[in-house]
C-alpha cells in the first residue's frame, strides 16, 4: 500500500442534509466503486466536511480502504462525525466487516446504499467521534 498523500476532495456545508445529499451524489456519480471519506465538523466555525477520499482497495468494487495517513490528519484537524462509504451491490446494512472496521476504530460508520437510496449509520460501543452532532445526522435518517 502506498502511503504518500492521495488527493481529497473537502467540501464545507451548513446543515448536516447538506452533507448527507453530497454523500448521495458522490455515490451515484461514482455507481462502479464503493465511495469512502469522511464527515466531520470545524472546532471554530461549526461547518459540516465532508472529505471523499481515494478507494485504495484492491478491489474497490467491493470494500473500501482508505489511506491511514488522511485518517489521521482529518482527525487532527476537524472534530470525526464518522466514516463513510457506500454499497453498490445489496443494501445499506452494515457488512461484518464494516461491524469490525467501525469497532476497530471507535468510529461511526455511514452507509449509503445505492440501489436502495437509503441510509444506515453503524455506532459501535466506543466512539471516539463527536457524538452530538452524530445525533443530529441520525435524526435525518
Amino acid at each position: 500500500m502506498d502511503l504518500d498523500m492521495e488527493e481529497t476532495f473537502n467540501t464545507r456545508v451548513k446543515k448536516p442534509e447538506e452533507a448527507l445529499k453530497l454523500i448521495k451524489e458522490i455515490s451515484h456519480a461514482n455507481f462502479k466503486r464503493e465511495i469512502c471519506g469522511f464527515i466531520g465538523s470545524d472546532r471554530e466555525t461549526g461547518e459540516y466536511i465532508v472529505q471523499q477520499e481515494e478507494n485504495i482497495a484492491p478491489d474497490p468494487s467491493s470494500h473500501f480502504l482508505i489511506n491511514p495517513l488522511n485518517y489521521l490528519l482529518f482527525k487532527d484537524t476537524y472534530d470525526m462525525v464518522a466514516i463513510f462509504h457506500s454499497h453498490i451491490l445489496g443494501d445499506e446494512s452494515e457488512s461484518e466487516f464494516d461491524v469490525k472496521m467501525a469497532n476497530n476504530c471507535c468510529q461511526a460508520f455511514l452507509i449509503y446504499g445505492i440501489n436502495t437510496k437509503k441510509i444506515n449509520i453503524y455506532s459501535p460501543k466506543n466512539i471516539e467521534g463527536n457524538v452530538k452532532v452524530l445525533e443530529r445526522i441520525k435524526e435525518l435518517v
